[in-house]
């Protein structure tokens, strides 16, 4: 029985010390990696590709904010665009009708979508795999809409919200594994 309640304790307090370790790895601080911020203008029935770092990995987190004077619907999809060039400029190629179709036909590529509308919107996305990250912004009205955007890719040693999940599971069962020993221990250092 002594040698289990050894076991039992030793397994505890490792779990103890993983948690604290897990913990202190989920508070290091994210390192911004790419951000594109700014005030611009889209016109009615416009497409807009606000940001697309590639392929993301769930230590990476999407940061959206924006701001508009108007109606405007913001997408963050799993697709992958590339700059084209069209008329002798630079361009995604990614317009209302490539949009449409797929919003009707995959949306599971569509991780998020928002109206902002005369306000201040802001979206954090952490994905569970790896994805393609595309930040799209789309006027379905009948104006021009004016906003303000700030958009980050945000890197981290290990998913935040997932590492400190499971270190908050393990601690207390290793403090219910180590408990018997540490009683144990304490007990025999009574009697010395």
């Amino acid at each position: 029985m002594k040698r289990w309640i050894n076991i039992l304790g030793r397994g505890g307090t490792t779990l103890i010390a993983i948690s604290l370790a897990l913990l202190l790895v989920s508070l290091i601080p994210q390192i911004e990696s790419s951000s594109g911020s700014g005030t611009d203008g889209i016109q009615p029935g416009e497409v807009k590709i606000m940001f697309s770092p590639g392929t993301i990995t769930p230590q990476q987190e999407v940061h959206v904010s924006f701001t508009t004077e108007g109606t405007l619907s913001v997408y963050l999809l799993d697709i992958k665009v590339g700059l084209q060039i069209i008329n002798g400029t630079f361009d995604y190629g990614f317009n209302s009708t490539d949009l449409q179709e797929l919003l009707d036909n995959h949306p599971e590529q569509i991780k998020w979508e928002h109206e902002v509308v005369n306000t201040t919107y802001e979206q954090n996305y952490n994905p569970s795999k790896l994805m393609n990250a595309t930040v799209v912004a789309y006027n379905q009205g009948t104006e021009m809409v004016m906003f303000d955007f700030d958009i980050s890719l945000k890197s981290s040693l290990a998913p935040g919200d997932k590492v400190r999940t499971i270190a908050y599971f393990t601690a207390p069962i290793g403090v219910i594994m180590a408990i018997p020993w540490f009683l144990n221990v304490w007990k025999q250092r009574k009697h010395k």
